[in-house]
């Protein structure tokens, strides 16, 4: 059987970097560095993989789901604050 590589392009906020990079580094995901955003501060990094290992995506693509869900609901409470 054929083995298919997937290649996923991910934004990753510069806050969440170490815990992407470790997930990548524990499953041996292959993966660089394509693109910077300084304006939203993330990097944009390309993902290859087999099928097998599309949990670690679905993991990281958490991660970056649950960091800005925090980070705006820290941004709503600033503004809460400036009241």
């Amino acid at each position: 059987m054929k083995t298919v590589i997937v290649k996923k392009e991910i934004e990753v906020p510069v806050g969440i970097l170490m815990e992407v990079a470790d997930l990548l580094i524990e499953n041996e995901l292959s993966h660089e560095i394509i693109g910077t955003d300084a304006e939203n501060n993330c990097l944009t990094l390309e993902i290859a993989y087999e099928k097998e290992e599309r949990d670690t995506i679905h993991k990281i693509e958490n991660l970056i789901d649950d960091f800005e869900e925090e980070d705006e609901d820290d941004d709503d409470e600033e503004k809460d604050d400036e009241k």
